[in-house]
């Protein structure tokens, strides 16, 4: 009995401990959470304050891209005003037409610092003319008066046509050389050598005979030069209007303090009127606007093919002159035919011949020019 009273004991004891490690399974397995003393406030959700919009990169904007609205390259996104830049923008005109200072991720507010304009690229690396777009065009600078600029009416970002005016004369088809043309006579060989009659000048004309039956040489005293008008380079980007080293507008000094006055109880500056005069001081410098010289140079924006001809163009002495287009009619090509005394004779129906003479245009005046502005005399 003994024996058997002891061996359910043994059983017992196995059972409370199955039961014991059980339920310690259970308690590790079970979260343990613990009843608020009392009522405890749930916490609050974050509600983001009021939203902006500002302008956003919508796509990855490489350093010294050229930004355009047209092509989608920022857009308007609300950002919550809690986490505003300090300086950001919110309209999209204001970062049209300037170019990333710095590599703009995709998603990332665009602030001031990042955008540079063509006046203060010469702090970026490489040259301030570097950064332009498109890259298939190569910058070209031209010197231009005030009436071949359009009386300085064209701004950088502007695109023009370059018309051309160029003389055309009579040359020798085989020397290339105008008339008249220098010979050497070669005497024969039992023939004196006269230095005054075997060097001459060999002159173009007509033989006609008169009516007493003589003989003669007609022939011109002077030629006419024919001027040639033609539209050359178009859709020419302006890209800067003047020298590089004076791209930003001259500065003028701070504007001097106001002398000091006698404070009231308040602290203020009394006024005439006996009101509050708060002081006012701005950082700001005065910008003077400076008109544009009689003659400018003018970087272009054109392809490699284009410069290469306003080279040709200003090595020959042609007279160039720009033409303003119209917004928004970029990449159209047009065409015209030149323009020559020939031409004005047969569309303005001019007379081919005067008292049965053949005709040929004279200028009437000298064209006229714009005087160059005045410059004061150095200090």
């Amino acid at each position: 009995m003994r024996g058997n009273k002891t061996l359910l004991i043994v059983v017992v004891v196995i059972v409370l401990l199955l039961l014991v490690a059980v339920g310690g399974i259970f308690l590790l397995q079970t979260p343990s959470v613990e009843e608020p003393e009392g009522e405890e406030t749930p916490m609050a959700e974050y509600v983001p304050s009021d939203f902006t919009e500002i302008v956003v990169s919508s796509q990855n904007i490489p350093m010294g891209m050229l930004i355009n609205i047209e092509d989608f390259a920022v857009e308007l996104q609300a950002w919550p005003n809690d986490y505003l830049p300090r300086q950001h923008y919110t309209n999209l005109s204001e970062v049209d037409g300037k170019y990333a200072r710095m590599n703009i991720p995709l998603g990332m507010p665009v602030m001031p610092n990042m955008l540079t304009t063509g006046a203060d690229t010469l702090s970026m690396p490489g040259s301030a003319a570097s950064f332009f777009s498109p890259s298939n065009r190569v910058a070209y600078a031209i010197p231009m008066d005030t009436q071949g600029a359009v009386a300085w009416a064209i701004k950088p970002g502007d695109r023009v046509d370059v018309i051309a005016a160029i003389k055309m004369i009579s040359v020798d088809p085989e020397f290339q050389s105008p008339y008249p043309i220098n010979f050497l006579a070669l005497p024969s060989s039992d023939e004196a050598i006269d230095e005054e009659i075997i060097r001459g000048e060999y002159i173009t004309g007509r033989f006609e005979t008169f009516p007493n039956d003589q003989s003669a040489l007609i022939y011109a005293t002077s030629t006419i030069e024919q001027i040639i008008v033609q539209l050359t380079v178009q859709d020419a980007i302006v890209w800067h209007i003047g020298l590089w080293e004076d791209t930003d507008l001259p500065a003028g000094p701070a504007p001097a303090p106001a002398p000091a006055q006698p404070e009231n109880d308040e602290g203020g500056a009394p006024n005439i009127m006996g009101g509050m005069q708060q002081q006012q001081t701005t950082d700001e410098p005065i910008i003077i606007e400076e008109p544009y010289r009689d003659v400018e140079p003018i970087t272009l924006l054109v392809t490699r093919e284009d410069a290469m001809i306003l080279k040709y163009l200003l090595e020959m002495g042609a007279d160039l002159d720009f033409v303003l287009r119209p917004s928004g009619f970029q990449d159209m090509v047009i065409q015209p035919q030149p323009v020559w005394s020939r031409y004005l004779i047969d569309k303005y129906q001019y007379p081919e011949t005067l008292g049965n003479l053949p005709v040929a245009p004279q200028p009437i005046r000298v064209p006229l020019t714009v005087p160059p502005l005045e410059t004061p005399p150095p200090d």
